[in-house]
């Protein structure tokens, strides 16, 4: 029977932390998963400690050549036998009972295609764990100001088929982690649920800082906004894909003067300007205000809501209640 969870660890010298990776996932507090891990081609010895585990859960292989984080996220994925997909990275933590919660969302909410872990605060309309559209989802990545799909793997859950209906990650985005969510958000419903599913160390070398490098992200940011508002299953109008694309272009270009010229960069003010293919005239909407004012509700003191968090009952409520009534 095909497991629930499929957790994809993909390592390359991640021999200083990769024992805590494994051994995080074989003691999770739900044990309906396989564990696949790929590792990169390593250097070091983390290939040596993968083969030290011998849990029947374990799918373990190694590339014969290193062929870079996402083409092995894609390995991983075509290899998955499990419902829904998870990546835990050889540097990560997951935490005990995280796959038992998540089943309890997917339990209560089957349409769900993609579960976001998002940070509590920032969420001020919907008392989570709360499912949303591709309509509401899109229009609150484009106006609104809240940067929902910029927290990475280690918070966000996939559909295996709706990840691999859309080929799996792209392999031109250093922020591939990004694209993947926009563009799958698109077409797939949405569940937000309070961030916090593993510990995600932040290390030198890691893909992250590698794509904060000479405005990688930030050009890759742009290419991918660009190819989202016109792809052909975007759910918005075309005055609502106009006002989107106005809203980035003014966020582009005051985020080039505060990271350029504001810091004595003239060059890459000229570089990025260039590779943006920005006009001296629209230079001028650095003194414009985008357009970030969606409600999905008219009143956040009345925030969207739902049964799951008084109806639902988990085993241990069960048993709490059959308890008391034994006193």
């Amino acid at each position: 029977m095909a497991p629930l969870f499929s957790i994809a660890t993909i390592t390359y010298n991640s021999s200083r932390w990769v024992r805590q990776a494994i051994e995080s996932v074989l003691a999770s507090s739900l044990v309906d998963f396989e564990l696949i891990i790929s590792d990169d081609c390593s250097s070091d010895d983390t290939w040596s400690i993968v083969k030290e585990y011998h849990d029947p859960r374990i799918k373990a292989s190694r590339n014969s050549t290193n062929i870079g984080e996402y083409p092995n996220r894609n390995k991983v994925l075509n290899e998955a036998k499990g419902k829904f997909i998870f990546y835990i990275d050889g540097d990560d933590i997951l935490y005990r009972d995280t796959l038992y919660t998540l089943s309890k969302y997917i339990e209560a909410f089957p349409q769900a295609e993609m579960i976001w872990g998002v940070p509590v605060n920032d969420i001020d309309f919907a008392v989570l764990p709360y499912l949303l559209s591709p309509n509401q989802i899109t229009r609150l990545m484009f106006f609104t100001n809240l940067s929902i799909t910029a927290i990475g793997l280690a918070e966000t859950v996939f559909n295996v088929n709706a990840l691999r209906s859309i080929g799996g990650f792209s392999t031109a985005y250093a922020i591939g982690d990004t694209y993947i969510k926009r563009k799958l958000a698109l077409t797939s419903n949405v569940l937000l649920t309070p961030t916090g599913y593993s510990f995600w160390r932040r290390s030198n070398g890691q893909a992250s800082q590698k794509a904060s490098k000479k405005y990688r992200s930030f050009l890759d940011l742009h290419s991918i906004n660009q190819e989202v508002l016109h792809d052909k299953n975007l759910p918005l109008s075309d005055t609502e894909k106009r006002q989107a694309l106005s809203n980035i272009r003014i966020s582009e270009i005051k985020l080039m003067f505060s990271n350029t010229l504001l810091k004595g960069h003239f060059v890459d003010f000229f570089m990025i300007k260039q590779k943006l293919k920005i006009t001296y005239k629209e230079l001028l909407l650095v003194f414009q205000k985008g357009s970030y004012d969606y409600r999905i509700v008219p009143d956040i003191s009345e925030p969207l809501i739902n049964d799951y968090n008084f109806t639902n009952k988990t085993e241990t409520e069960d048993a709490t209640i059959n308890q008391l009534k034994t006193f």
